[in-house]
């Protein structure tokens, strides 16, 4: 009897990477966080934004708030530092008191509107 050996790559069983999804990279604010961003002030105001991945994202994972930036375009490791640098140093800058944890989530999303373009490379 003669096995025969299924090769290595074949289209089975293969997931399909996408590039047309923006990455989530972020926590999930606790009670004084959500209360901080209830009653951001008007200056305050321009940390959050829904436009400009510069400035921190409000998503939704069910019932729970998280906060963090959606990276548009391909993610590198060396990038992810970086990364969580700066959502630490905006979140302080909305207030000094709130935590941030050490460890932030990756999270795959979809855009919430159909419209949604990916930015170009």
């Amino acid at each position: 009897m003669e096995l025969t050996e299924k090769p290595v790559v074949s289209n089975e069983g293969l997931l399909e990477l996408r590039t047309d999804q923006p990455i989530f990279i972020g926590f999930k604010a606790d009670h004084n966080l959500r209360q901080r961003l209830e009653t951001l002030n008007s200056s305050d105001r321009k940390y959050i934004s829904d436009d400009d991945s510069t400035f921190l994202r409000l998503c939704r994972l069910g019932e729970d708030l998280y906060v963090g930036k959606l990276i548009h375009e391909n993610l590198t490791t060396d990038r992810v530092e970086d990364i969580r640098r700066n959502i630490v140093s905006i979140v302080h800058r909305i207030g000094t008191e709130l935590r941030v944890p050490v460890h932030l989530k990756i999270l795959a999303c979809n855009a919430a509107d159909s419209t949604y373009v990916p930015k170009p490379e």
